[in-house]
């Protein structure tokens, strides 16, 4: 039966995800070639079309003559996926295409960038999947102006979801109604309410969604007001401020920055987990590092979470990322860490050190 899925931007849920990735791991693998095709839709169709047809032709000539067919067909069926009208905000696009004895169609929208790449294999390449699932996985944005406050969810780098927070009406006006002192102390009382609120909302809305990061935009007053009304709770997982409005009604730039602040923040733990590995390593620890012993420590089951370079070789990230993908290992992928680079660009921080592992072991 073919795995056959295809959903509008909107849907970047991270179950969703995660769901894919652990539906292409565990594809059969099978005689027929399968094509994972990667897609900036920022591009014009045409562009893509063209430098995906030109990739189809060189890969064509690499396979078997039994295995070509297969390959046309799985050819078309990404083209016309190319050539679907997708939303606007759909900006990149994953296609996942085998024909023949053992068929899979799987076609997922995103709202946030894809690198285009093309790749055929006996096996899905899910390796940019992962790196995108870590890269932005969730996080809320709070942009509080004077009247009000939008509260956002990203997913994966695109807006699924927005809440408006009012500020409360004051009830009366100073000169009239009240004197000065009246009238700021309802005013004091006003903006801790309105605090309050959007704190309710942000604590809940991270609760039922499972977030792990906070960022704060607005002015720098209303940004300080909601910062104080933090619980501590939700303070720890405060990652970023933005001392910057919207322009009228438009958040997207403001939106735009808060996701380039969160991947600085995404790498800054990415540099952290490395300095980890390297700590563990130093004290012939928790930790090993290079292609083999990563791959001996996931298959014997005492890795805890797999730390990978997005410049080691494709054939060997592809290797470890499925293998720790299929055990529900955490995977954190760093982008030009040096550091990492002096063990081979990968390592695995373990769940126990087993005996068997020499202490002057090689990266």
């Amino acid at each position: 039966m073919p795995v056959k899925n295809t959903l509008p931007a909107a849907v970047n849920e991270m179950d969703f995800m995660s769901e894919r990735i652990s539906a292409l791991v565990n594809l059969t693998e099978s005689g027929d070639p399968l094509i994972s095709a990667y897609f900036d839709l920022c591009q014009s169709k045409e562009h893509l079309q063209s430098k995906f047809s030109h990739w189809a032709i060189a890969a064509r000539v690499t396979l078997n003559r039994t295995e070509r067919a297969a390959f046309d067909d799985a050819h078309r069926d990404v083209v016309n996926a190319i050539s679907e009208e997708w939303p606007e905000e759909t900006r990149g696009l994953a296609v996942f295409s085998r024909r023949g004895n053992s068929q899979v169609h799987m076609v997922i929208p995103f709202g946030a960038l894809l690198d285009t790449h093309f790749d055929v294999s006996s096996m899905p390449s899910i390796f940019p999947l992962v790196q995108l699932k870590d890269r932005f996985n969730r996080f809320v944005v709070a942009i509080a102006t004077e009247d009000v406050s939008r509260i956002f969810e990203v997913t994966l780098g695109a807006v699924s979801e927005a809440i408006l927070a009012r500020r409360p009406e004051l009830g009366g006006q100073l000169g009239r109604e009240w004197g000065r002192e009246h009238f700021h102390q309802k005013k004091r009382e006003n903006d801790l309410k309105f605090h309050r609120d959007q704190v309710t909302i942000i604590t809940n809305l991270m609760a039922k969604r499972g977030h792990n990061h906070l960022i704060l935009a607005g002015n720098s007053k209303h940004v300080a007001g909601l910062r104080e009304a933090l619980p501590k709770s939700i303070s720890a997982q405060l990652v970023g401020e933005l001392h910057k409005t919207p322009s009228g009604g438009d958040y997207s730039a403001v939106l735009e920055q808060a996701i380039d602040t969160f991947i600085e923040v995404e790498r800054s733990e990415s540099r952290d987990t490395v300095q980890r590995l390297h700590e563990q390593v130093r004290r012939e620890a928790l930790a090993v590092v290079g292609v083999d012993a990563s791959r001996d420590a996931i298959i014997g089951g005492y890795a805890a979470e797999l730390v990978i370079s997005e410049e080691l070789p494709a054939a060997k990230r592809e290797e470890l990322t499925h293998l720790a993908t299929a055990r529900n290992l955490a995977i954190e992928v760093c982008e030009g860490d040096e550091l990492l680079a002096t063990h081979g660009g990968v390592g695995c921080l373990l769940r126990y050190r087993p005996a068997f592992i020499p202490s002057n072991m090689e990266s």
